[in-house]
């Protein structure tokens, strides 16, 4: 047996056990983090915090492995920092809701009226179709994914803001953390404050989510989690540093499961938005061919086979594997956050995708 797949064993052993519910849910909660453990074991993530809200209640919240390699920092649900990579994205549709329900943005107006400075395209597009992925700005390119050295949001607008549009906006779909970044830049040069402002005001503070904060590169003061890569069997090394602040709006920040749980629950129980602008965000809009992107604003959005609702985001970045999931009709809410990247993350995403069925026949039966 390798070094590290014993280390893996230790780390499950010392793992702690999660909260459980009534005992009704309790044998499918078991089953639940058996899959967990068994994907977190096989993977050979680092660390992981799971937290699973059920009716307004948290059911299940916990930290499995380490926060770095030399076993001296165990994951803590509620105050482990870890990246959340795109489920950034859900956070900066909430604070452009915000903003539209205060009137300060219109969604469908000109990105020109807001960021006048940026590039003519042979297109104009609108906030609205920046934040449906529906603009035709481009997404990265493999070399421009990460910064090393610090950048402002407008000043990472250079990184494609020469690049033409890939169609005519509102015609098509692609997934572009660039146009949220843009839309990050609209966003604050229409109320004037700057987004880690725009984030403390309208999500940190109103939600109780106080470990929510901007990925700045500058964790001496923070608990936050290593963050680690998988580069082969046994092969896991520690980052090298990265500037998340260009893309704070699309991918750059730091959070806790537990503090995820509180933005999915602000869905569930209508607590953020105003129930018509919540419909918007949560709408799969068609395109002009009929064809759904299966993507809100800020939110995948689907139906299980039962017809019943399904939100969600994954994210995945540099020492960063996460994924949201709610449930609003069962009122349901799983947050899974980890800090190892190169891993399977379609793997990730599937034993994570399961979670919810196990739980949720655990209720039918109980």
């Amino acid at each position: 047996m390798s070094k590290l797949s014993t280390l893996f064993i230790l780390l499950l052993s010392l793992s702690g056990n999660p909260v459980l519910s009534q005992s009704g849910l309790d044998s499918s909660l078991k089953e639940a983090r058996n899959t967990l453990l068994e994907m977190f074991e096989e993977q050979q993530i680092v660390g992981l915090s799971i937290t699973v809200s059920l009716e307004d209640s948290t059911i299940w919240s916990e930290g499995l492995g380490y926060a770095d390699l030399n076993l001296k920092n165990r994951i803590e649900p509620d105050k482990t920092l870890f990246r959340i990579a795109s489920i950034s994205k859900p956070i900066t549709a909430t604070i452009l809701g915000r903003l539209y329900e205060e009137g300060i943005v219109d969604l469908e107006e000109s990105i020109y009226s807001y960021v006048p400075n940026f590039p003519k395209k042979t297109f104009d597009f609108t906030l609205m179709d920046l934040a449906t992925h529906r603009s035709g700005i481009r997404h990265y390119k493999a070399f421009e994914k990460e910064n090393q050295q610090p950048l402002s949001m407008e000043e990472g607008l250079k990184k494609f803001e020469r690049s033409n549009l890939r169609f005519k906006p509102g015609t098509d779909y692609l997934y572009s953390s660039y146009g949220y970044n843009l839309l990050g830049v609209a966003m604050e040069k229409a109320s004037g404050t700057s987004f880690s402002d725009l984030l403390k005001t309208h999500i940190a503070e109103p939600l109780n989510m106080k470990n929510t904060i901007p990925d700045y590169g500058s964790y001496d003061t923070l608990q936050t989690s290593g963050f680690f890569i998988k580069s082969g069997k046994d092969k896991i090394k520690g980052t090298e540093p990265v500037y998340m602040g260009f893309k704070l709006p699309s991918g750059g920040m730091l959070s806790t499961s537990e503090d995820l749980v509180k933005l999915g629950n602000a869905y569930v129980y209508q607590s953020v938005l105003k129930p018509s602008t919540q419909e918007r965000l949560l709408t799969d809009q068609p395109l002009p061919d009929g064809r759904k992107t299966g993507y809100g604003l800020g939110w995948g959005i689907k139906s299980n086979k039962d017809g019943k609702t399904i939100i969600s985001h994954t994210g995945g970045n540099t020492g960063a594997v996460c994924r949201l999931i709610i449930y609003p009709e069962e009122e349901l809410v799983i947050a899974v956050v980890s800090n190892t990247s190169g891993i399977d993350w379609q793997k990730f995403i599937r034993t994570v995708n399961t979670i919810p069925t196990i739980l949720l026949d655990g209720t039918t039966k109980s």
